[in-house]
């Protein structure tokens, strides 16, 4: 293959999403005995730093399009970590974590918190801030 198509690992955008998955993939490990990604913990978190949230709030926290949140909420509300509170006639959902949402949270931040520790001791904290201004780079328009 020729230096200007994807092959292996010459594209950019191939190699940030693969080194994304693997972060992920090391997050989800480690909170893999809370019973929730790492994703769904920064759900639950978002939700209980916003509780009565509705979904376009809590969509623009997240900064997940409406449709990606409507499914990443479905599995939070189905092992009833959450609940909808919306009362008879509003129009809007209000998302508010149960008590088995919020020990759920306590736990996944605990290993969430080891997570971080291990991910910048692997990293390197030089790396790590040279990632940070990398990631900001690429956000900023």
């Amino acid at each position: 293959m020729s230096g200007d198509q994807i092959g292996n690992t010459t594209c950019h955008c191939l190699k940030i999403r693969r080194g994304a998955a693997a972060v992920v993939e090391f997050y989800d490990e480690i909170l893999k005995p809370s019973g929730v990604t790492v994703r769904q913990y920064s759900l639950l978190y978002a939700i209980n730093e916003h509780e009565g949230c509705n979904l376009r709030e809590l969509s623009g926290v997240t900064e997940l399009d409406r449709s990606t949140l409507t499914r990443s909420l479905k599995p939070l509300l189905n092992q009833e970590f959450i609940i909808n509170a919306k009362k008879d006639g509003q129009r809007d959902s209000r998302l508010i974590l149960t008590a088995k949402g919020f020990r759920t949270l306590q736990a996944a931040a605990q290993l969430w918190r080891r997570a971080q520790t291990e991910f910048e001791a692997k990293v390197g904290a030089e790396r790590l801030a040279t990632l940070e201004e990398i990631l900001a780079a690429i956000q900023t328009p």
